[in-house]
């Protein structure tokens, strides 16, 4: 049985490409949830996980990436993230509209994806802020400004790393595939 089980090296390289984009994804989770959550910074929370995923689907395209992205937002819902309902719904779409987006009319460039990074990640953080103050209300409107807003511009501190990151394993594959 296992004769009839050949892979060739693209596919090798193909399952090691994301199994470190999956490694990274637990990697940055865990640092979100467990470093970040109990350091705020100024009083705001940082968030990199909407921001690593939108960089995976922008290098990796909408299809493959945006797989990805829903699979990373749901693995993101399902560690208990508040309102991760939500952002399951808002951050593959997201991140699928910022590729088609960087591949349409952008480069695949870190300015670009800085940018989408940041419209996502402020999209999302702005839907969870407007639902915790809809439903039974548990925040203040200033802290839009006070806290939020400087949690999101934070958080773009991560978006280098998580490019170039992104971007060397984008390259796994790639040169054998020509």
């Amino acid at each position: 049985m296992l004769k009839y089980f050949h892979l060739t090296k693209l596919q090798w390289l193909g399952i090691l490409k994301w199994s470190l984009y999956g490694l990274l994804t637990l990697l940055v989770l865990l640092v979100q949830t467990v470093v970040l959550s109990k350091l705020p910074v100024c009083g705001a929370k940082l968030t990199p996980l909407p921001a690593f995923i939108v960089c995976v689907c922008i290098r990796e395209g909408p299809e493959k990436g945006g797989v990805y992205a829903i699979l990373a937002a749901l693995l993101w819902c399902l560690s208990g993230a508040d309102f991760g309902n939500l952002s399951v719904a808002i951050i593959p779409i997201g991140a699928m509209l910022s590729a088609v987006l960087c591949r349409a009319e952008l480069t695949l460039r870190l300015l670009p994806a800085a940018l989408c990074c940041m419209a996502v990640t402020l999209l999302d953080a702005s839907a969870i802020f407007a639902f915790k103050l809809i439903l039974p209300p548990t925040v203040a409107v200033e802290n839009y400004w006070r806290v939020l807003l400087p949690g999101v511009l934070l958080s773009m501190l991560f978006v280098p790393i998580h490019y170039a990151l992104v971007k060397l394993i984008s390259r796994i594959g790639v040169r054998d595939a020509l």
